[in-house]
């Protein structure tokens, strides 16, 4: 529960009396029962013991600090990491063996067409094939500093 509906809990409800066991405020020290000193038995003393009770967590919502959950950290992707080497080796591969060859683009709503694609052509497709990659590779291995 965060301080928010902590604090729509404790104006809408009566908790924090019902959660309250008399510690906090010194109420289990009055005692409305009167004894006389003469009905007094001597019993033995017992060792004074130290017995911090913890409050309520509805009391002084301003002053205690809610525990925020570390989330862990994001996994790396392994498909991304995957289709990166895929895309950095068919680059470095074209771009040391370029091949002068015709594409043919099929098209559905205009007309289809061939384009040819020399090796110097083929070599500027390799290095864009080589930079998605270095990229994807890079965005796949990314884990965020939290």
């Amino acid at each position: 529960m965060d301080k928010r509906e902590l604090s729509r809990m404790l104006r809408r409800t009566n908790t924090a009396d019902l959660l309250d066991d008399g510690i906090e405020n010194g109420s289990d020290l009055k005692s409305f029962a009167q004894i006389d000193e003469a009905e007094v038995v001597d019993a033995p003393k017992v060792s004074q013991v130290d017995m911090r009770t913890q409050s309520s967590p509805l009391r002084n919502l301003d002053t205690q600090e809610t525990p925020r959950a570390v989330p862990a950290k994001e996994p790396i992707s392994y498909l991304g990491l995957f289709f990166g080497a895929c895309f950095v080796v068919s680059g470095v591969l074209l771009f040391l063996f370029p091949q002068d060859r015709y594409v043919f683009h099929d098209r559905l709503k205009s007309r289809s067409f061939v384009e040819h694609v020399t090796a110097t052509g083929s070599q500027v497709y390799a290095v864009i094939a080589l930079v998605v990659g270095i990229v994807l590779y890079g965005f796949s291995m990314y884990r965020p500093k939290k």
